[in-house]
């Protein structure tokens, strides 16, 4: 089956270093089904794939991929089978495979990330020579302390920068105090944890593979950050594979990892934040408890005439479930057959919104 091209066409490594998992190669099926003599092809293999463009990919043409590694045709037809297992075609015409597409979109998200950090270091120290204007501005020698800023005529409307120019560029002179230069220092200030935080990519644009890729890579890459092994996540996790069908956004991940993390700090627990284990604060984003405003009181109950009442009790769901020919499993948790059901019925953006605002129910 032929699957969307995974990432941009002009997507390259760029000086970006390769690095191998040993432990994870190690226990890959594909290196323990390849001859002794065939794995140091499968190496090379995958370190010219990582230098093609796009990054990660091979061409689909058995002749060009055994001239790049440098292996005699015969003898890469021969093992073809080995070499190529798990690789699979995409619609530009390139051969692709997962456990490479998620160290390309890995280095993607930190190249970006590291952009941003170099940005975000830019606008500090711009905001720190801004405010160092200001304070120099404040304390010029012909302004004695304690007296009235002096009017130099009316400038409303005018625009003006953290350095206090007006919209032509130059000085004002004019209202500088310490509140100026403290908001300048504030933006001096901000750190860079917003970045590290930003969230998976899951545009409705990509498929179900690709989102759960791209949380794969991004939870492997929270987890470094808090200098953890990120053992065990796979993009082909069957609980990753549920937050995807649940509609899961990123920012529900964000704040899921955020409540995982907590109780690992709570309970002192220097163990990673596996699939497993953030499952359950998944669960718990996507199935808030539902309470009753004291502003504008508790939410009408459906009325069974409203095509959607269904989706607003665990009844409902269940009987709407066995409509469509589902139900639920032993070890199923409620969430997820919630999750199969409401995609099952084809539940439009729109009827997921009157649902929210009419009865407080979120699908």
């Amino acid at each position: 089956m032929i699957k969307p091209t995974p990432y941009p066409p002009d997507t390259r490594a760029k000086g970006w270093r390769f690095e191998l998992d040993h432990e994870r190669i190690r226990q890959s099926d594909t290196w323990a089904l390849a001859a002794s003599e065939i794995r140091p092809w499968l190496l090379m293999l995958w370190m010219t794939a990582w230098e093609q463009t796009p990054c990660g990919s091979l061409p689909d043409h058995d002749e060009l991929i055994a001239a790049r590694i440098g292996m005699p045709l015969d003898q890469f037809q021969a093992a073809k089978a080995r070499l190529l297992r798990g690789w699979w075609r995409a619609d530009d015409g390139r051969l692709y495979h997962d456990t490479m597409t998620e160290r390309v979109l890995e280095m993607v998200e930190r190249r970006d990330g590291e952009r941003n950090r170099k940005a975000e270091y830019r606008a500090k120290k711009q905001a720190e020579l801004a405010a160092a204007k200001l304070e120099q501005a404040g304390t010029r020698p012909d302004e004695s302390p304690g007296s009235p800023d002096l009017s130099h005529g009316t400038d409303m409307g005018l625009p003006r920068d953290s350095g206090g120019s007006d919209a032509t560029g130059t000085g004002t002179g004019t209202g500088l105090n310490k509140k100026d230069i403290a908001a300048a220092a504030s933006i001096a200030g901000a750190g860079a944890h917003e970045a590290g935080a930003s969230p998976p990519s899951l545009d409705a644009d990509l498929t179900a593979e690709q989102k759960a890729t791209a949380v794969a890579a991004w939870l492997r890459r929270r987890e470094k950050g808090r200098g953890k092994q990120p053992t065990g996540t796979q993009s082909n996790d069957p609980r990753i594979a549920a937050w995807i069908a649940a509609g899961v956004t990123g920012l529900q991940l964000v704040e899921a990892y955020d409540l995982a993390v907590l109780d690992r700090e709570k309970t002192q627990d220097r163990g990673p934040i596996t699939p497993g284990f953030l499952d359950i604060f998944v669960a718990k984003v996507l199935n808030p408890p539902q309470a009753a405003s004291a502003v504008n009181g508790k939410k009408a109950a459906a009325p069974a005439s409203d095509p959607l009442a269904w989706a607003t009790t665990w009844p409902g769901i269940v009987a709407q479930g066995a409509k469509l020919g589902i139900t639920q499993e032993p070890d199923e948790l409620p969430p997820y057959f919630k999750a199969r059901v409401v995609a099952a019925a084809g539940l439009s953006s729109n009827d997921r919104a009157r649902l929210q605002s009419d009865y407080g129910v979120r699908v």
